[in-house]
C-alpha cells in the first residue's frame, strides 16, 4: 500500500503550479490596469455632459485647470474647486487620474493623464467636446 507522493511527483505538480502562475500574474496587471483606465473614460464623459449642461443653462462652456501635479498614488479630486462644483462634478473617494478642460476651437477639451503602474510614463485621455470621441495614448501605461 503506497501512501503520499513522491520526490519526483511533489516537484512536478510545483512545475505545473509555478507555470500557471507565471503565466496568470502579467495577465491579471493588464486586466487591473484596464479596469483603472475604465476610470478615466467614465469621468471624462461624465465632465463632457457636465459642459453640455453648462452650456445649455449659461451659453458657454466652463474651462478647469488641472491640479498642479500628478500624485503618484491615487489622490482626492479636488471637488472644492470653483470650476468643478459650478459643472457639479463632485467625487468623494480617490481618483487615480488629473482631470482638466481646456477650450480648443469654441469647444471643449478634456483630458485625464496618470500613471497607473507608477513607472514615470503616463496615460492620456482626450475627448473632443465637438464629437465626443475619446483618443487614447498609451492607455495602460
Amino acid at each position: 500500500m503506497r501512501r503520499g507522493l513522491t520526490i519526483l511527483e511533489l516537484s512536478g505538480v510545483l512545475a505545473i503550479i509555478a507555470i500557471i502562475t507565471a503565466i496568470c500574474v502579467p495577465v491579471y496587471d493588464v486586466i487591473v490596469r484596464r479596469a483603472r483606465a475604465g476610470e478615466a473614460e467614465a469621468m471624462l464623459h461624465a465632465i463632457a455632459h457636465a459642459e453640455q449642461r453648462h452650456y445649455r443653462d449659461h451659453g458657454a462652456y466652463l474651462a478647469c485647470d488641472p491640479e498642479p501635479e500628478l500624485a503618484a498614488n491615487p489622490g482626492r479630486f479636488p471637488s472644492d474647486a470653483p470650476c468643478w462644483r459650478q459643472l457639479g462634478i463632485q467625487l468623494d473617494g480617490d481618483v487615480l487620474y488629473r482631470y482638466a478642460v481646456a477650450m480648443v476651437d469654441g469647444t471643449f477639451e478634456v483630458t485625464a493623464v496618470g500613471d497607473l503602474d507608477r513607472d514615470g510614463l503616463t496615460s492620456r485621455f482626450t475627448l473632443h467636446g465637438s464629437d465626443l470621441e475619446v483618443e487614447i495614448e498609451d492607455g495602460l501605461e
